[in-house]
């Protein structure tokens, strides 16, 4: 009888357990996602559409930031990380369409690869954009990371059914950055012919307005005007591309332009800055009109660069100091928030740069609302992006703006000119 008693506690047990509410994407505060120093972990994903209703989830684990033990009975170090994750309808829906969990094994070896890469085969429904949450746990070291990804099947072109190889190089997915001058090879996610027409557009140049300017900001995406347009072939979904100028690739379904993605070829080393034109352009946002106008009569963008900063850290250490963060985060700009300009002339971009990484960060279905708690580098402030549905991108975020965010504005790029 006691045993039996102690089989129902079980089972009871278990039964509480599984209804206990999943914690849901649009409650996660995804500030690690952009900034590196508020996890050990930092896995990386990309997705690829293979088949009409099934998904492959890569996966890539830097080794080092993984915890290695070895058990009494073995002789080697072992890693043991799993993987989870939640396939929502939308970012705030309670609507789950799907989960799983998979565990991963790692063995230390002499010659660790520089990333350990899995992969997981998700059920996709086509037709659709839907909300995959991540969690990735090390079992060893009991932390975690939580990551959310838009998975992209509302048409056949999106960015998810393509991959990319320049040269030799390993292949890769979307984001696509593109090496100028180069040869790359794109492989659709079925076997299929079929053509593609392809736009190049020049960068565009407009900067985005600080946060407290109100009556110039339409949340309007302009029509780009493509300086090439021409055909490329795929067979059995393979095609190739040389990348003859710089700026934005656009491929698209030939009849219809919203049928698309983007490729980024904006310098030669974007998403890099260093040694180009865009080291100065990145300057406006902590410069004065007649500064920034005067960064322009030099020649040499790298001596401008060290002229401003040298001016305004007041001694050549500082200089150093700040002119590292401010391109790193322009960097980072450009790794995350690019969309149809470089990342770092978006309005994420500008608040990223000129603020640093936000102290929190909650997304829902087409908005981020980033928090800032006072510090000593920074004020305090709270900014809301809308997501901007257009042809070019997804990514695509307008920064809701207010006057009141003149002060604000003023103490923060302070920081950077003491």
């Amino acid at each position: 009888m006691k045993k039996r008693k102690t089989g129902l506690l079980l089972l009871f047990s278990l039964i509480i357990f599984s209804c206990a509410p999943l914690k849901r994407p649009v409650n996660v505060n995804f500030a690690h996602l952009y900034n590196a120093d508020l996890s050990l972990l930092q896995p990386a994903y990309s997705l690829f559409h293979h088949h009409n209703d099934s998904t492959h989830l890569h996966i890539y684990t830097n080794p080092e930031e993984l915890l290695y033990t070895r058990q009494a009975n073995e002789d080697h170090f072992t890693s043991r990380f799993t993987v989870s994750y939640y396939l929502f309808s939308s970012i705030s829906s309670r609507n789950l369409i799907d989960s799983s969990a998979t565990q991963f094994i790692d063995t230390l070896s002499v010659d660790q690869p520089f990333l350990i890469e899995r992969k997981i085969t998700l059920f996709t429904p086509q037709g659709e954009r839907t909300s995959l949450f991540i969690d990735f746990e090390d079992i060893n070291r009991r932390s975690r990371y939580q990551d959310i990804i838009t998975i992209d099947k509302t048409h056949p072109y999106t960015s998810q059914f393509f991959a990319m190889k320049s040269n030799e190089d390993e292949e890769y997915f979307a984001p696509f950055f593109m090496l100028l001058q180069s040869s790359i090879s794109i492989r659709y996610g079925k076997e299929l012919d079929f053509i593609m027409a392809v736009n190049t557009y020049p960068v565009h140049n407009k900067i985005p307005s600080p946060p407290f300017v109100t009556n110039d900001e339409p949340n309007v995406i302009p029509e780009l005007i493509a300086d090439t347009t021409f055909n490329i072939q795929f067979n059995k979904g393979i095609s190739d591309i040389t990348t003859a100028k710089p700026g934005l690739y656009h491929f698209f379904d030939p009849d219809n332009i919203n049928h698309g993605f983007v490729a980024y070829a904006f310098n030669d080393v974007f998403p890099e800055v260093l040694g180009t034109e865009e080291m100065i352009r990145a300057l406006r946002y902590i410069s004065s009109s007649d500064e920034y106008t005067d960064l322009f009569a030099l020649d040499d963008y790298q001596m401008a660069s060290d002229r401003f900063w040298n001016r305004s850290a007041g001694n050549p250490d500082r200089a150093f100091e700040l002119k590292s963060r401010y391109y790193s985060r322009v960097t980072n700009a450009n790794i995350l928030f690019s969309s149809f300009v470089p990342g770092w002339q978006t309005d994420r971009g500008m608040i990223y740069i000129v603020f640093g990484p936000p102290h929190s960060v909650y997304k829902n279905d087409n908005s981020e609302i980033w928090h800032y708690t006072e510090g000593m580098n920074v004020p305090p402030a709270r900014f809301e992006f809308q997501r901007i549905d257009n042809k070019y991108s997804g990514n695509h975020y307008i920064l809701k703006r207010d006057p009141a965010y003149r002060s604000t504005w003023n103490h923060a790029v302070s920081i950077w000119r003491r």
